[in-house]
């Protein structure tokens, strides 16, 4: 019985032991859940701290975040333009202890403040800027430095993913969210409308391919040593542009007002003097007309004529240009050739026709930055230089819609960079004299026609390139009369015969390259067609993805060329 009891209070102490230890370690859990309650809301309030715009950050009226344009996408839905948060660096006057030791601070994490414009700054005003549009580094300085009077002004930053690519055509806003240049001024009101702000505008370009025509346009401007250089891909039957490129650009995200005439767009607001380009127009209003064919035959054309006391000279004149077939004055580009036609053709005739292509027009596109063609009196000396491009001056705009009007059946269609903007064209010639014109076109870029055209260096195996060159001398801007530097064009299209693209290539002061020719020839052959071809050649395998007529077309002709 003894051994029993002692047993007995072995197991009561056991179990009294162990009610203790429930008791301690509930104790210890009260404890320890105390201490990560306490934990937890001093560190919420540390990060309330951080963001409380109160403290650390000043919104405008306090209002929250509010994306106040829309964004803009190109057509296959790459994003072009689109607002994010942003935050300036402010010193609120009010909250300075010792400006000394702020402005130290400053300094040592914002080498790029400027410390004797802020002291300046100081005297007169509550509010300073410090620094705009604060990168994510900077951000967590501000906040990290914990100090009163430096505040984060939170605002809205436009941002242009594709940097350069596209800053001609979207241009920028201001401090406010106002469209000041490009499509951003153009299309404002509907970029800034409110019940729309999640639906993105679309437009008709591609990115991949104003890249490829970007880069090969920058490798062009290397080549021949020009300074500058321009592009417009556009659709010949809607008018819709897949690209246009004007260079030298600079980043959409640069702020820095730019105020340099070489920075113009050389699409839509430089105006050109485009050459022999223009004998394009004057042979399909003839043949329109019904005054000339193809094949009409041209004999004893001179070297020079003139008009009243003013000399007209053949371009490189040699006894093959005394002759000449209609198809030949294009090929040839014969000046005086072109002259004999619009003396057939009449004079006012042919003015109608240009002015019917709205080559004199202001043109029309989504953008800010137009200008309207220069048009002198007609006369007859300027009705027949005009006839190939000389005294007459137009965008590069205004040129590619005209050629896809001589193009795509005859119809003149308005340009657009809005892919889902209404198609609008007019007829300018039949379809069958546009056929003609695409027949004597692709002459001139053909390698095997034995009259060697100014545009084989971009007669491209497969995609069949028509076009026409031009090579005029540039207006002196410091006298009157021609300077020695050239402006070059090449206006192109494909596939023939029934072309859906319409490619112009200019280039702006360029000199000879030996390097890529062993010579030293300037002419628009050896330059402005040599860039258009390798650009068909890098964007006709991207355009033939989105394009299945394109595709067929390609494989079924490409054996035969």
């Amino acid at each position: 019985m003894k051994k029993n009891k002692q047993l007995d209070l072995y197991f009561d102490e056991i179990q009294t032991n162990e009610k203790e230890h429930k008791h301690l370690e509930f104790r210890s859990n009260i404890v320890v859940s105390a201490f990560l309650i306490i934990f937890l809301i001093i560190s919420l309030r540390l990060v309330f701290l951080g963001f409380d715009k109160n403290i650390y950050i000043y919104s405008k009226n306090n209002e929250q975040l509010f994306y106040e344009r829309r964004d803009v996408i190109d057509s296959n839905g790459i994003l072009l333009a689109k607002n994010t948060a942003s935050y300036d660096l402010i010193l609120r006057k009010n909250k300075v202890k010792n400006i000394d030791s702020i402005l130290i601070k400053v300094k040592i994490n914002f080498p790029t403040v400027k410390i004797n414009n802020v002291k300046s700054e100081y005297k007169n005003k509550e509010i300073i800027i410090l620094k705009r549009n604060l990168s994510p580094s900077d951000y967590n300085k501000v906040i990290s430095l914990g100090e009163p009077s430096l505040e984060l002004s939170k605002k809205e930053m436009r941002v242009y993913p594709q940097k350069n690519l596209f800053s001609h055509i979207l241009g920028k806003i201001d401090i406010d969210n106002n469209g000041i240049s490009g499509f951003e001024m153009y299309y404002d009101k509907e970029l800034r409308d409110t019940k729309k702000l999640s639906i993105p505008i679309k437009l008709s370009l591609k990115t991949n391919i104003q890249y490829l025509i970007h880069e090969e346009l920058s490798k062009g401007i290397k080549d021949f040593s020009a300074s500058g250089a321009a592009a417009i891909l556009m659709e010949a039957h809607t008018g819709k542009i897949i690209s246009m490129v004007s260079l030298p650009d600079v980043d959409g995200n640069d702020r820095k007002e730019i105020k340099e005439k070489k920075y113009l767009s050389k699409t839509t607001k430089s105006l050109y003097e485009l050459g022999s380009v223009f004998k394009t127009f004057t042979i399909a209003s003839a043949i329109d007309n019904k005054i000339i064919g193809k094949n009409d035959l041209f004999s004893d054309l001179r070297q020079r004529v003139y008009c009243g006391k003013f000399p007209i000279d053949e371009y490189r004149w040699d006894k093959s240009k005394k002759n000449l077939t209609v198809e030949q004055i294009l090929v040839k580009s014969s000046n005086i050739g072109t002259i004999e036609i619009i003396k057939k053709n009449g004079l006012e005739a042919h003015q109608k026709f240009l002015e019917n292509l709205e080559i004199f027009e202001m043109p029309k596109l989504e953008v800010v930055e137009l200008s309207k063609p220069n048009k002198n009196r007609w006369g007859k000396c300027n009705t027949f230089t005009s006839g190939f491009g000389h005294g007459i001056s137009t965008t590069l705009l205004q040129l590619t819609r005209a050629y896809a009007s001589i193009v795509n059946g005859g119809e003149l269609p308005n340009a657009s960079i809005l892919l889902n903007s209404e198609v609008q064209k007019r007829r300018v010639i039949s379809e069958k004299t546009s056929q003609l014109m695409n027949d004597m076109l692709r002459a001139n870029v053909d390698k095997k026609n034995k009259t060697e055209g100014s545009g084989r260096n971009a007669d491209i195996n497969g995609y069949f390139v028509i076009g026409k060159t031009g090579t005029a001398q540039k207006p002196s801007e410091t006298e009157k009369g021609y300077s020695k530097e050239i402006v070059n064009i090449f206006a192109s299209a494909f596939p023939h015969p029934k072309p859906k693209y319409v490619l112009t290539v200019l280039i702006d002061e360029p000199n000879g390259a030996p390097q890529i020719w062993k010579h030293s020839r300037r002419e628009a052959g050896w330059n402005a067609v040599y860039i258009a071809g390798r650009i068909i050649q890098k964007i006709g395998p991207s355009l033939a993805i989105n394009d299945l007529d394109l595709v067929k077309f390609h494989a079924s002709n490409s054996k035969y060329n």
